[in-house]
């Protein structure tokens, strides 16, 4: 439902003891809030693709300014709305191989990891498609720069230590690995398996440890 364009009732009263910087940041509080739960509601309601800033602009009640002065476009809206979710999963992965049983073999934390990270692009493939397409493409590097990319890497790179200098597997090119690993579970290649090629999640994600897990 269109809320009232309220901004307005959000501007300090010079009458308040609350000093300009407190209440300007109540006001971009909530103005956050209020973005963020109207682009969730469209994007739930209409899919990601059928949203536009326009209309998350009329639906919160917010001037086109005030969107585009947070948000330059739909795929940083995205981005905003997923980093409280994906600092949670990412802090579950870590949380899980930090209490793991120190015998479970490496390489079936690894796949661990990898079934769990094709669990979270199924369930958020479409806000997770946007935020690559709109935002990541701009600069072709910036996928590599990103915290989630980092963090799954740095969740990784221990386990390929570990798997060879256990005699797992043999000696490999364990950063270029784990690279091209989390290339390939990127949003856009598990959407186009699922939508063009007709996979399923579970004939993605054995395809995927074939390679990277067993293939090793």
């Amino acid at each position: 439902m269109k809320r009232h364009n309220d901004e307005q009732d959000l501007q300090p009263d010079s009458k308040e003891s609350a000093s300009p910087g407190s209440r300007r940041e109540e006001r971009d509080t909530e103005y956050r809030r209020r973005i963020l739960a109207t682009a969730n509601e469209l994007f739930e309601s209409r899919g990601v693709d059928c949203v536009t800033m326009y209309q998350i602009a009329q639906e919160a009640g917010v001037g086109q300014g005030t969107l585009y002065r947070r948000y330059a476009h739909l795929g940083e809206v995205c981005s905003d709305l997923m980093q409280t979710t994906v600092d949670t999963f990412l802090d579950s992965l870590e949380e899980s191989l930090a209490g793991a049983d120190p015998e479970k073999p490496a390489m079936r934390q690894l796949s661990d990891i990898v079934n769990r990270i094709v669990d979270f692009i199924d369930q958020k493939a479409s806000l997770l498609h946007t935020i690559h397409s709109m935002y990541f493409e701009k600069k072709s590097h910036s996928f590599y720069q990103k915290p989630i990319f980092r963090r799954l890497h740095d969740l990784m790179h221990p386990l390929l230590v570990r798997a060879v200098e256990q005699g797992e597997i043999r000696e490999i090119d364990i950063t270029l690995t784990i690279n091209t690993l989390l290339v390939a579970l990127s949003p856009n290649q598990y959407l186009y398996h699922r939508d063009v090629l007709g996979y399923d999640k579970n004939r993605f994600m054995k395809g995927i440890c074939r390679l990277f897990v067993e293939g090793l």
